[in-house]
């Protein structure tokens, strides 16, 4: 039998999104919890009241739990927050469960983060797992999760080994490009030009790169040539539309999550599934945006920026 996996949950000012992800962590009733705020805006008022309507909410672990709170003195920001946040919990743990306040996970999520970070805690070539499935279609695996380069992080589970490699500045960067090794970590040159100039296009904006760190977490895994697992059928539905990175609602938030999931069999193979690589790529990353959602987002990020 499978350790049930310590959770970390991550919230800041938004009280009815983390109030439905606490009570999906209530219903699984974790043996250990860790949970991260970070602290309000300077002179927000309403970061500062809804921040305290948060913690009352997260405050409220009534069963039998071994809970950890770190509430932050002073804001840290949507990039080192949420890093922050986890290798405070990874100081005592050498596996967690991430969730952040707007990722609702439907409750087989846990278990299937729990039985894969014990299967896999010692296979080095295995990253990051994670919860979420947005292209089913696509999908022809017979088995319940396959291996993927393309691992999201709304609602996901990793190793300490794996976050030891996290850096926010991607002091690495430069010498993946100076090498030209770029093209080594991807299916097709296509994907590798991407991701080259997207990664790229992050490490010379010092701003941008502060305000984010999933990318620099996903360079960590690419650059050391690492996979992920992705479920068969989507467990978590993203119901943050108006963070800081979520202007608009999209066809990847609000997604139904199955509540019936199970493992039940496991891949022959830990070998990247390049068809659904290929469809997702594609599909997911490379998508161009009918023309007006582009307009909208790009005002939103301009008005955004100019209240920053």
């Amino acid at each position: 039998m499978y350790p049930n996996a310590p959770i970390l949950l991550i919230v800041f000012n938004r009280p009815e999104t983390t109030q439905l992800v606490f009570e999906s962590i209530r219903k699984v009733k974790p043996e250990k919890l860790y949970i991260a705020a970070d602290a309000p805006r300077s002179e927000n008022i309403e970061d500062s009241k809804n921040s305290n309507r948060v913690k009352e909410i997260v405050s409220g672990v009534d069963w039998d739990c071994e809970v950890h709170y770190r509430f932050a003195d002073v804001n840290q920001g949507c990039g080192p927050g949420p890093c922050n946040a986890i290798s405070w919990a990874f100081e005592n743990e050498d596996r967690l469960i991430i969730l952040e306040d707007d990722c609702v996970p439907a409750t087989p999520f846990f278990n299937y983060c729990s039985e894969l970070l014990e299967r896999y805690k010692n296979d080095t070539r295995i990253w990051l797992i994670s919860g979420d499935q947005y292209n089913e279609e696509a999908v022809s695996t017979p088995h319940s999760y396959f291996f993927s380069r393309y691992g999201h992080s709304w609602g996901w589970a990793t190793w300490k080994r794996c976050w030891a490699e996290m850096d926010m500045t991607m002091a690495k960067y430069p010498l993946i490009i100076e090498q030209d090794l770029y093209k080594a970590a991807y299916r097709t040159n296509k994907e590798a030009v991407y991701f080259q100039k997207k990664i790229g296009s992050i490490f010379h904006d010092e701003a941008l790169k502060s305000h984010i760190w999933d990318y620099q977490f996903g360079f960590a895994i690419i650059s050391n040539g690492g996979l992920c697992i992705v479920p068969k059928k989507n467990l978590i539905s993203n119901i943050g539309y108006q963070g800081t990175h979520s202007e608009l609602k999209n066809e990847f938030h609000d997604r139904p999550i199955d509540e019936n999931y199970k493992i039940i069999s496991h891949p022959d193979f830990v070998l990247c599934d390049v068809n659904y690589d290929a469809y997702h790529f594609k599909n997911h990353w490379n998508k161009k945006k009918p023309i007006l959602i582009r307009i909208l987002h790009k005002i939103s990020r301009i008005l955004k920026n100019r209240k920053i």
